[in-house]
């Protein structure tokens, strides 16, 4: 049907209640719909008319009516969209309700969304350490990321280093960053050992990983990350500690949203770019859940459609090759 004053008086709702692009891409998803063929950019309202010129095009109004109601199941209005009853509500009427009249003080400050975004003030102090171990790998082809483990270890992905070859030709760059000042932070080169006897190397091209030795003790200067085994799941919120473009070291801290999970895979929003590859994802306790490896258009697994998101190797794939070969260090 045409637009109408029931869908503008919607929007003007969704938008108050689901302001930023994470959380509408979530309601989206749930109800149906592929956030793919919608333009999520701009502002609230601009987002949430688009999503509802498609809902409607799809028929599936009343199924974001509903993904929403469930979630917010004392919101009046909502009520009322429910037993589509929204012609009446004017948007002054929903700001209204959103700002004013008599609350009681536990109504005042709140959680604003489903899951709450407070953390303790050391999650960033244990980012920064654990940001200590991340590192850049370099080769002749081109450049990704990599992490290391205790025993003076490097991963990386598969396709960062594929062969004994092309490690012996790469080297890995430590403290590749900037300062608190914005200053080029001192830099530490390691080259890598994939031959026996002091060395070893080991990849899975299925499963996009490669496990090989730095040379001298990148651990005393740089730390390690322990691994254990750790699932995630759809709507966690993941972190990812890398060197995008082959530049220095940063983390994505918006858009953190697992979208999918399984004992293989784990597909992501979290921003990357070429040279992120072999990068650590970390959920909200600092443990390593995911080895990044690729992005763009993919298909969660069991879906048709593709859609546009990052996607990483679930942590076990690694952990389980650590063990066959005798290298898990707790």
């Amino acid at each position: 049907m045409a637009w109408n004053q029931m869908l503008t008086n919607l929007r003007d709702l969704l938008a108050d209640l689901y302001y930023n692009q994470e959380r509408a891409r979530r309601v989206v998803d749930a109800a149906g719909l592929k956030p793919a063929f919608i333009d999520m950019e701009g502002d609230s309202i601009t987002r949430w008319h688009n999503i509802l010129r498609e809902a409607d095009r799809r028929d599936k109004v009343a199924a974001i009516v509903q993904v929403t109601y469930d979630e917010y199941p004392e919101n009046n209005w909502l009520a009322a969209a429910a037993k589509n009853d929204l012609w009446a509500i004017s948007g002054a009427d929903i700001k209204k309700s959103a700002w004013q009249g008599e609350a009681d003080a536990a109504q005042l400050e709140k959680l604003m969304g489903d899951k709450s975004t407070l953390m303790p003030i050391h999650f960033l102090e244990i980012g920064l350490e654990r940001a200590r171990s991340v590192v850049k790998v370099v080769q002749p082809a081109g450049s990704g990321s990599g992490f290391l483990l205790p025993g003076n270890l490097l991963v990386t992905n598969h396709h960062v280093l594929p062969s004994p070859e092309i490690a012996r030709t790469a080297t890995i760059l430590c403290n590749y960053q900037k300062t608190r000042d914005g200053l080029d932070a001192p830099t530490e080169r390691f080259s890598l050992v994939p031959d026996a006897p002091h060395g070893l190397f080991h990849t899975s091209n299925e499963h996009d990983w490669t496990i090989v030795r730095v040379t001298d003790d990148a651990n005393a200067r740089y730390g390690a990350l322990t691994l254990r085994r750790k699932s995630t799941k759809k709507d966690a919120h993941v972190n990812i500690i890398q060197h995008p473009g082959g530049g220095p070291k940063q983390i994505a801290l918006y858009h953190n949203l697992v979208t999918y999970a399984d004992s293989n895979l784990v597909q992501y929003l979290t921003d990357t770019l070429p040279g992120s590859s072999g990068s650590p994802v970390f959920d909200d306790d600092w443990e390593v859940v995911a080895l990044h490896h690729s992005g763009g258009w993919l298909r969660e697994p069991g879906v048709k459609l593709a859609c546009y998101r990052n996607e990483g190797i679930a942590i076990d794939k690694v952990i389980d090759a650590l063990e066959k070969h005798g290298l898990l260090t707790q």
